[in-house]
C-alpha cells in the first residue's frame, strides 16, 4: 500500500493535518493529498517531501486562490518514497495522467493518444494503430493528437514505402496476391515476390523516415535505382524512381527552419482563463517534419513555468522520441531535475531501439522490463534500481532569448494561441447546439425536468448466443464514459430480447433502490460501497431511451411498475421511421401514438447518437464475448496455453484460422513459446 503518515488513515478523521506533518521524511518522493471524503485532490512530486508538503500550510495567504481552496480540502496526506527526484517526477507523470486529480494541470481529454506501431520485430513487419505503447520489441512512432494526424501519416508512408497492409499469414506460397500488390501498395511476400532481406530494407527506410531522416532515406533510394538500371532491371528502377519523386515532394513540403541539421522540439505555450494550449514543432534536420497542439487544463493561478513543467513530464513520458535540444519560451523552476530524467529517457530509447535492431537481425535478447508506476506506489518502501538504459548524449532545456530559435518559438506561442481560439469557438458552438438539443428535447416529450441525465439501453446477440446489454450515459448533451456499464445476460430463455430488457432494467434500478451498491476497488475489482451516495449506480436518470419499440418499452415499464419506479421518464426508440414511444399517464404502457421529432431538430439528432453509442458500446462487447468464446474452444484446451501466450500468439497471427495456418517454426518463434509448446499446439489445431 502508499505510505501514509502516521495517523492518516481514511478512517482515522480525528487527527488533523497539522498532526500529519512532522512524520514527513526529508527525502524525495511523490505525495497525495485527499478531503476527507476520500477523494484525490492533488498529487506532488518533492525533491523533499518534508520541506513541500509543510510549504502548503506556511503562509497560505501567500497561495493563490485555488492552492487557498486545496489546502482548506485536505483531510488526509499519503507518500511515495523515491530513489531519485527524477523518479518521482516520472510517477507524478504517470499518476496525474491516470488519476486526473481535481487541482492538477492535466492534459485535456487525456485518453491514450495515438501511436504508428511498426512490428519490426516480426518475420513480415507491418504498421498498425497503437493506443498506448509496449515494451514488446515494436518501434512507435507519436503520440499524434487525434487519429486524423495518424491516417495522413499512414498514407504518406504507405505511398511511399510499399509493405503488407492486410491480414494475410505470410507463407510465400499463395497462389495470388491481394488488391494492395496490383495498386502499388504491396510488394506482395505472400506470393514470393520479394524476399524477406528486401522486405526488410523497404521497413529499415520507412522508419528512418518516420525518424525525420528524409533526405538520407531519398539518397539512398536514389542509389537503388541506379543500381537497379545497372543490373538491367528497369521494373524496379522505375518502381524506385516514382517513389523518390514522391519522397521528395513530402520533404519539399517540409519547411526549412535552420540551415544546420538540429534535431530539437520547439514549445511555444499560450494560456487564457483555465486553459492552456502547447504547440510542439518537430524539427529533424533542420525541416520541420511535424506539429502537434494539446491543451491543459486545470490550472488557476499557476505560471508558465508550473504550466510548462507539468506538460514536459506528460508528453515526454509518452513521446516516442526525446531530441537532445528542447526549446522552451520560459526557464522552469526544475529543469535540472527534467532535463537529467530525459537524458535517461532519452537513453532508454536508444537502447530499445538498439535491442529492436538486433531482434530483427536474429540475434536474441529480452527487453527489461517497464517499471510500473502504480505497482510502484501501491509498494511503498520499494526502492529498486530505475531501468538504466546506455548512455545518451545530455538533452538540454534551452530558453532562447534572441536569434531565429527565438522567432521561432515566437511562432509556436502564436499558433497555440490561434488554435486554442478556435477551439474554444468549437466547444462554446458545442455547448450551445447540446444544451439546445437538451432543452428541445424535453419541450417535446413533455418532460417535467430538462434531461440533464439520459440513460440509454440497447441489447446484443446472435440468434440468442452471447447475449450482452449495454448502458451508456450522457450529461448535459455529453457522453459521459466512465458511467457507461455493461451486461451479460443472465437467463437461459434463449432469443427473448423482453426478458433480456427486463433483466437489465432490473438489475440497474434494483441497486439504486436496496442499496447494492459498489465501488471501485484499488485492483479495479467492484467492492461493497460503505457510502450509499458514492456508489455508481445511485444517481437517477432524468430521461431512459430504450432502444427498441413499443415492445421493449412496455418490458421494461412492467418491470419498473413491479419496483414501483412509476414517476421515472421511460421511452422506446424505435429504429424503422425514429419514432418515439413514451409511457402513457392512463394506462402506464406505451402509448398508441408515437412522438416524431421535426427532421432537421437538435433533439433528433441528439436522441440517434445517444442510441447508437448504445448500439456500438453493446456490439463492442457482444463481439469480444464472442471471440473470447471462440478462442476458449479451440486454445483453452491445449496445454501450457494460458492467457499471455495467448494474446502473444493472436497479436503476431490475428486469429485463430492464422495460429492454424503457421508452421512449426513461426509458432516457436512468438515471445513466450517453446518448441515443446509449439509442437503441442501444432498438433492439437
Amino acid at each position: 500500500m502508499a505510505q501514509p503518515l502516521p495517523g492518516a488513515g481514511r478512517d482515522e478523521r480525528s487527527a488533523t493535518v497539522a498532526d500529519l506533518l512532522p512524520g514527513l521524511p526529508d527525502e524525495p518522493g511523490v505525495y497525495k493529498f485527499y478531503d476527507a471524503h476520500g477523494t484525490l485532490l492533488y498529487v506532488g512530486k518533492a525533491t523533499s517531501l518534508r520541506n513541500r508538503v509543510r510549504s502548503y500550510f506556511q503562509k497560505t495567504e501567500a497561495l493563490d486562490p485555488k492552492k487557498r481552496q486545496m489546502v482548506s480540502e485536505i483531510a488526509d496526506i499519503q507518500y511515495l518514497l523515491a530513489q531519485t527526484p527524477a523518479q518521482s517526477l516520472v510517477w507524478e507523470a504517470d499518476l496525474v495522467r491516470s488519476e486526473r486529480p481535481r487541482y492538477n494541470v492535466k492534459l485535456r481529454d487525456d485518453k491514450h493518444y495515438p501511436y504508428i506501431r511498426i512490428n519490426v520485430q516480426d518475420p513480415w513487419p507491418k504498421t498498425t494503430v497503437a493506443r498506448r505503447m509496449e515494451r514488446d520489441g515494436s518501434r512507435y512512432f507519436g503520440p499524434f493528437t487525434d487519429s486524423t494526424s495518424v491516417r495522413h501519416t499512414l498514407d504518406t508512408v504507405n505511398r511511399l514505402f510499399p509493405h503488407i497492409l492486410c491480414t494475410r499469414v505470410i507463407t510465400g506460397q499463395d497462389p495470388r496476391a491481394c488488391l494492395y500488390y496490383h495498386i502499388k501498395r504491396c510488394p506482395a511476400p505472400c506470393i514470393g515476390a520479394i524476399d524477406n532481406g528486401d522486405y526488410r530494407g523497404i521497413i529499415d527506410q520507412m522508419v528512418s523516415f518516420l525518424d525525420g531522416k528524409s533526405s538520407q532515406v531519398v539518397e539512398d533510394m536514389r542509389l537503388a535505382m541506379e543500381g537497379a538500371a545497372e543490373d538491367l532491371q528497369f521494373e524496379r528502377a522505375a518502381d524506385l524512381r516514382d517513389r523518390i519523386r514522391a519522397a521528395e515532394k513530402v520533404v519539399g513540403q517540409q519547411q526549412i527552419i535552420y540551415t544546420s541539421t538540429a534535431d530539437e522540439d520547439a514549445i511555444g505555450l499560450y494560456t487564457e482563463g483555465p486553459f492552456s494550449c502547447v504547440q510542439v514543432f518537430l524539427i529533424r534536420e533542420g525541416r520541420l517534419v511535424g506539429r502537434e497542439h494539446f491543451v491543459l487544463e486545470g490550472q488557476g493561478e499557476e505560471t508558465q513555468q508550473e504550466v510548462l513543467s507539468s506538460f514536459l513530464t506528460q508528453f515526454y513520458s509518452q513521446a516516442t522520441e526525446i531530441p537532445r535540444e528542447i526549446l522552451l519560451p520560459v526557464a522552469i523552476d526544475d529543469a535540472d531535475t527534467v532535463a537529467a530524467w530525459l537524458t535517461q529517457r532519452r537513453g532508454e530509447q536508444l537502447s530499445d531501439h538498439a535491442q529492436t535492431g538486433a531482434e530483427a537481425a536474429g540475434f536474441e535478447g529480452t527487453a527489461g522490463a517497464s517499471p510500473d508506476p502504480m505497482t510502484s506506489w501501491t509498494n511503498g518502501m520499494d526502492r529498486g534500481n530505475p531501468k538504466r538504459g546506455r548512455p545518451a548524449r545530455k538533452v538540454t532545456l534551452l530558453t532562447p532569448r534572441q536569434g531565429e530559435r527565438r522567432k521561432l518559438i515566437e511562432l509556436a506561442s502564436q499558433n497555440a494561441r490561434e488554435v486554442l481560439g478556435k477551439l474554444q469557438v468549437q466547444w462554446l458552438a458545442d455547448l450551445e447546439r447540446t444544451t439546445g438539443a437538451v432543452v428541445e428535447l424535453g419541450e417535446l416529450l413533455d418532460l417535467p425536468q430538462l434531461p440533464h441525465r439520459i440513460e440509454c439501453y440497447d441489447i446484443s446477440h446472435v440468434q440468442g448466443t452471447h447475449q450482452v446489454a449495454s448502458m451508456v450515459v450522457f450529461e448535459n448533451g455529453q457522453p459521459k464514459r466512465s458511467a457507461y456499464r455493461k451486461f451479460k445476460i443472465k437467463h437461459e430463455e434463449g432469443n427473448n430480447d423482453f426478458l433480456s430488457m427486463q433483466e437489465v432494467i432490473g438489475r440497474r434500478f434494483k441497486r439504486a433502490l436496496t442499496g447494492q451498491l459498489r465501488d471501485r476497488g484499488e485492483e479495479g475489482t467492484w467492492e461493497e460501497s460503505s457510502q450509499q451516495d458514492r456508489g455508481p449506480w445511485s444517481e437517477m436518470p432524468d430521461l431512459v431511451i430504450i432502444d427498441g419499440g413499443k415492445g421493449q418499452l412496455n418490458a421494461a415499464l412492467e418491470i419498473l411498475d413491479a419496483m414501483e419506479i412509476t414517476e421515472l421518464p421511460v421511452v422506446g426508440l424505435a429504429k424503422e421511421n425514429e419514432e418515439i414511444y413514451s409511457r402513457e399517464r392512463a394506462t402506464g404502457r406505451a402509448a398508441q401514438n408515437p412522438v416524431l421529432l421535426p427532421r432537421t431538430s437538435q433533439a433528433l439528432y441528439l436522441v440517434q447518437r445517444i442510441r447508437d453509442e448504445a448500439h456500438r458500446f453493446a456490439i463492442t462487447f457482444h463481439r469480444s464475448v464472442r471471440a473470447k468464446s471462440s478462442i476458449r474452444s479451440s486454445l483453452d484446451d491445449v496445454q501450457g496455453i494460458g492467457p499471455k501466450r495467448k494474446r502473444e500468439l493472436l497479436r503476431r497471427f490475428g486469429s485463430v484460422k492464422g495460429i492454424k495456418a503457421a508452421s512449426l517454426e513461426e509458432l516457436a518463434a512468438v515471445p513466450g513459446m517453446t518448441i515443446p509448446q509449439a509442437r503441442r499446439l501444432h498438433t492439437s489445431l
